[in-house]
């Protein structure tokens, strides 16, 4: 069974948070996650997945620039565990956290080959195509739903 929660940099799973963020998205384009990267990570809302084992699965940032929006940053899942739901997953509880935080707007800077499948959780494009990290990213966005709100 996989579970979702939120850490700190303080927690043990920062450091295969850190790990994973930096297989998953920096070595694929011959890159490594800096200490650049990782300066300001104690700003951000930290989510995981993890499996049974309590081992981090996949992760995301989730940021709150004080325009009534949240941004979401740096999407990973561990690649075996890809194609389970388990980002789609992770994506509905970084929109549950935005949400009890008063949050209806979720923006993103999303790599082009992901954007069918923030398309399917219901974003839509609102960019041309840019580089970003040496590879074509778009930005996404959604309004959110609220609780109480009919679908």
């Amino acid at each position: 069974m996989i579970t979702y929660r939120s850490i700190t940099t303080a927690d043990p799973e920062y450091s295969s948070e850190k790990a994973l963020r930096n297989r998953a998205l920096r070595v694929p384009l011959g890159l490594t996650l800096s200490d650049a990267d990782i300066a300001g990570d104690d700003k951000p809302t930290h989510l995981v997945a993890l499996d049974d084992a309590g081992t981090v699965v996949a992760c995301v940032l989730l940021e709150f620039p004080g325009d009534g929006t949240a941004h979401i940053r740096q999407m990973a899942v561990e690649e075996r565990f890809r194609g389970r739901g388990i980002g789609a997953g992770l994506i509905g509880y970084a929109e549950q956290t935005a949400r009890a935080m008063g949050i209806r707007k979720v923006n993103m800077y999303a790599r082009v080959y992901a954007r069918g499948f923030y398309e399917r959780l219901g974003y839509r494009a609102a960019s041309e195509e840019f580089i970003a990290v040496t590879i074509p990213h778009i930005e996404m966005e959604k309004t959110l739903e609220g609780e109480d709100e009919e679908g």
